[in-house]
């Protein structure tokens, strides 16, 4: 299967010619970092280094105003200044707008009042609680993005756009009517600026996450507490599913700091899948009640056809150490399935961390195997911490605490609320209601990253059993593959197919598994993602250079995964075309693609070494 996915990608690659040169990936005097991140933990600032590395833009400093070190000299180390940080004094303030002044870029998330100015902002009118944000997509920023209203869940900075450009806007209705400016771009002296007129960060980990006022509460009429009670009351906007709501947002800053950089330099990045792929699908089957020789029927059928699964074992007295391991060095995922469905109304922070440590403890002394990822029986969800004060990312925090690196207790199921289908329609438009197709860091209500991935289980079999719904199963993944392949709504999908139910499921999970294969898409275990999510996260860019058409750079690549990683530069910069990329003094050859607008050439690499690179352009 992999052999011929890479020998499709092969034959679409387009060879850069001309001579090898003997310089390559030099990184001279001029080498500088390209983004300087100015944030704390408070207001969610340090979270955009989270976006930045789910965006690809690996090679970024974070720092703080309060170090005391933030001054003319420092901040000219940087193209780029992403500003998160709200506190402010005149000092600071002035080193600002000289920066930008004389040529610097600045991009701020709720700018301070000494610094409003630089970004051509009008007149302020307070904050309100708009509904909706309506990004331009007649703007060079928001061409290539969506054009339905995206739900806001944080308070709004009401200014008039002044000298400034809107590229988004608020809205109170779905009128889309636009009443203020939501982001706005300006060219101050020298230097560019944009503002984003709410807590950009903070909207994307509530869209992600649910309601943090929601947090302990039965809200869904669904026994059980569950993460899904935090999306209730109206928090998913759900007939725009379809357009991943956070990760537009995430787009729409990644695409600033392509324009930002644009008068600096080209910007290398990395894609967001293994390879060149544009979708990647995990198969999770939760085990309960049924044993190995039930589990060895569906995981042959997953295994002819080249996929691979992760099993989460409820009853482990069913499951023998032979078979976990025999099917395990096949490449499939044996991990625990803790169950706290007792507690299932009341779940407190205690009971759910003695749960997990006794399953992990259990998993290891019988298969003498870790824990890296999980599923909940129930989808039990804490929602309270230690103290017993109301924290939404609480059951994260659990698990985090255990080495756990991947959650998957967020699904698509509302079946028989008494807020009926509140998570959104079912069949070809299920989307994401999370707003994201891309597993990324939980963050507790103070602001605090947590080191444990969020994977949504989007195609959940339970919700079409008991609809009675096969081909709705079918298609809710087809409809997000599709997307995902054509239409550049990204998706790691996850599918779940309990044991319990192959009865009903076996037909359309192998439609699945066969249409993936068709489309070159892998289906992976959740271990293997999360292996692959931690390379790609410490992929590193370094001795960023642009001189004289030449764009130079090292590229580091974890051993984590044995999937490869991709960079790309934009094809084009300054009207001239990529003439050239030699990696290691050897050319390469790239994928050209374009993305949300912007035409780019991909190259991947294997992981576990260090590449010196070269991009050349020329007219």
């Amino acid at each position: 299967m992999r052999d011929m996915r890479k020998k499709k990608l092969w034959l679409l690659a387009v060879p850069v010619f001309i001579s090898i040169l003997a310089q390559t990936g030099c990184s001279g005097p001029d080498a500088r970092v390209p983004i300087l991140l100015l944030a704390r933990q408070e207001n969610f600032g340090t979270y955009i280094g989270e976006i930045l590395k789910a965006e690809g833009f690996n090679e970024f400093t974070v720092d703080s105003i309060s170090s005391g070190k933030i001054n003319g000299s420092y901040l000219d180390q940087f193209n780029l200044v992403v500003l998160a940080d709200q506190e402010s004094d005149h000092g600071f303030s002035d080193a600002i707008r000289e920066y930008a002044g004389r040529g610097g870029s600045v991009i701020a998330v709720e700018p301070v009042d000494r610094l409003r100015d630089i970004f051509g902002i009008g007149t302020d009118n307070g904050t309100e609680n708009y509904t909706f944000l309506a990004i331009d997509t007649a703007s060079v920023t928001g061409s290539s993005l969506t054009g339905k209203l995206i739900q806001m869940h944080v308070p709004c900075l009401k200014f008039s756009a002044g000298k400034g450009e809107a590229v988004a806007w608020f809205c109170k209705d779905l009128k889309h009517d636009p009443t203020f400016p939501a982001v706005v771009k300006y060219k101050y002296g020298k230097g560019h600026t944009a503002a984003f007129l709410y807590n950009l960060q903070e909207n994307i980990v509530l869209t992600r996450q649910g309601n943090p006022l929601s947090a302990g509460l039965e809200k869904d009429g669904i026994p059980g507490l569950r993460a899904m009670d935090l999306f209730t009351d109206g928090w998913v906007e759900s007939s725009d599913n379809r357009i991943n709501q956070a990760d537009q947002q995430m787009s729409l800053l990644s695409g600033l700091i392509e324009e930002m950089a644009s008068y600096t330099g080209p910007l290398p990045r990395l894609w967001y899948f293994p390879d060149s792929l544009k979708c990647l699908v995990t198969l999770t089957n939760d085990g309960e009640f049924r044993g190995e020789k039930d589990f060895d029927i569906q995981f042959r059928d997953v295994d002819s056809l080249g996929a691979a699964m992760s099993l989460y074992v409820l009853q482990t007295e069913k499951v023998t150490r032979t078979w976990a391991r025999d099917w395990t060095s096949r490449g499939f995922e044996i991990s625990g399935h803790p169950d706290a469905t007792a507690f299932a109304n009341s779940p407190s922070w205690h009971i759910m961390d003695s749960v997990q440590t006794a399953k992990q403890n259990e998993i290891f002394g019988l298969y003498g195997l870790k824990m890296n990822t999980v599923v909940n029986h129930w989808f039990v969800w804490c929602g309270n911490d230690a103290t017993g004060k109301p924290e939404f990312a609480a059951q994260a925090e659990i698990e985090a605490g255990h080495g756990i690196s991947m959650d998957i207790n967020y699904a698509h199921y509302d079946n028989n609320s008494s807020r009926g289908h509140f998570l959104g329609p079912l069949g070809t438009d299920q989307g994401n209601f999370t707003g994201s197709g891309l597993p990324m860091r939980f963050a507790a209500s103070t602001g605090k990253i947590i080191d444990i991935f969020q994977h949504l289980n989007n195609v959940y079999d339970q919700q079409y059993t008991e609809n009675h719904d096969p081909e709705g199963f079918f298609q809710c993944f087809r409809g997000l593959m599709d997307r995902s392949l054509n239409d550049g709504i990204f998706s790691f999908i996850s599918i779940k197919a309990h044991n319990d139910e192959y009865y009903f499921s076996k037909v359309p999970l192998l439609r699945m598994l066969a249409y993936a294969r068709s489309k070159g898409v892998p289906v992976w275990t959740a271990d293997h993602l999360l292996n692959f999510l931690r390379a790609k996260d410490e992929a590193a860019f370094s001795g960023i250079n642009w001189q004289r058409d030449r764009l130079s750079f090292m590229f580091g690549a974890s051993a984590r995964t044995g999937s490869d990683l991709t960079f790309m530069v934009p094809r084009t910069f300054n009207n001239k075309a990529i003439r050239q990329i030699s990696i290691d003094g050897k050319i390469a050859y790239v994928v050209i693609r374009e993305i949300r607008g912007i035409s780019y050439a991909m190259c991947t690499v294997h992981s576990g070494k260090n590449y010196s690179v070269l991009v050349t352009y020329g007219g």
